[in-house]
């Protein structure tokens, strides 16, 4: 090997060493002629550390809400027979279905829908949810 000894470098308390090598670093950057005290400054790790609770606490910011559908100037409405063709095969991510047969099939059954004035992916956007059940939803 190129000289590395992983017995000579391998140590089991990990915290003891960060705490020496801080000291070592702090004592010597101090000089025994500063009147002004010496304020440690934070660092931007632990400014921006968020803890375990951060995260799993509920705010808006954290709800996932999906993708911004853009349905042009005007509002359109999903008819029932639409959404009850959707539902007819949903994905509900079991073992034995594939997504890939599922989104082939969603996007043949969008193809045969048109609705002035409406983009294509829109319809799909709106429509997608309903073909889900169970994980996947």
């Amino acid at each position: 090997m190129s000289g590395f000894d992983l017995s000579n470098n391998y140590t089991k308390n990990l915290e003891a060493l960060l705490r020496k090598s801080r000291s070592s670093a702090v004592s010597s950057s101090i000089t025994p002629l500063a009147s002004e005290p010496v304020t440690p400054v934070p660092s931007a790790t632990t400014a921006m550390a968020k803890t375990l609770c951060d995260y799993s606490t509920l705010a808006i910011a954290n709800v996932p809400v999906g993708p911004a559908i853009n349905t042009g100037a005007r509002n359109f409405e999903l008819r029932t027979g639409l959404i009850t063709m959707v539902q007819a095969n949903q994905f509900c991510c079991l073992p034995s279905e594939d997504a890939s047969a599922h989104l082939q099939h969603f996007l043949e059954q969008c193809d045969t829908i048109v609705i002035k004035d409406v983009t294509p992916a829109s319809i799909r956007l709106c429509l997608f949810p309903f073909s889900l059940t169970g994980k996947a939803k």
